[in-house]
């Protein structure tokens, strides 16, 4: 049962909005389509946020925004007044804005955009100098061990120690 509903859903979704799409795909120069695929590119599909509206499958809601992609651009909308609409549109099923979780990817003229963008420089820096302290120990280590053979103890030998085998190997020549 929830098969056939599924499918007679998608069939009904494509009737409604795929003669749209197709319709309006007609009316648009190449340039125009190139734009309706990046916006697409940016714009997460509002069902369920899941992909952009370019790559997710067919529903009633992906489908109303490609229709809405092609009406703003056909308009002379720029892109950032494209990606602000959708930001601004309210969710029917909160009865809240999009707000930015509709971007696949924060605006880069934001402050958000620009501090995501920016940490990816900071800690990609922050983890080469992480490595190099790292290896810098570890380096460091070694050169302390000295160029002593695997298995060999090395430090110094305290005092007491070094009389008693001095005292053992004077005790060995008398015999």
């Amino acid at each position: 049962m929830k098969a056939i509903t599924f499918t007679l859903s998608l069939l009904l979704t494509i009737a409604l909005f795929g003669d749209q799409v197709t319709e309006l795909d007609d009316q648009l120069t190449d340039a125009q389509k190139s734009r309706v695929v990046q916006m697409e590119k940016e714009i997460m599909a509002a069902c369920c946020f899941g992909s952009p509206v370019h790559s997710h499958g067919r529903n009633d809601y992906t489908e109303e925004q490609r229709v809405e992609i092609r009406r703003l651009i056909m308009a002379g909308k720029t892109n950032s007044e494209i990606l602000d609409h959708f930001r601004n549109k309210i969710d029917p099923r909160t009865g809240q804005p999009y707000g930015n979780r509709i971007l696949a990817a924060p605006k880069s003229d934001e402050l958000v955009g620009q501090v995501s963008y920016w940490m990816v420089a900071v800690f990609a820096v922050l983890g080469i100098f992480v490595l190099w302290f790292a290896l810098q120990k570890l380096l460091g280590r070694r050169q302390m061990a000295g160029d002593s053979t695997p298995g060999e103890k090395t430090g110094k030998v305290n005092d007491k120690i070094l009389q008693k085998v001095e005292k053992e190997l004077k005790d060995l020549d008398k015999d």
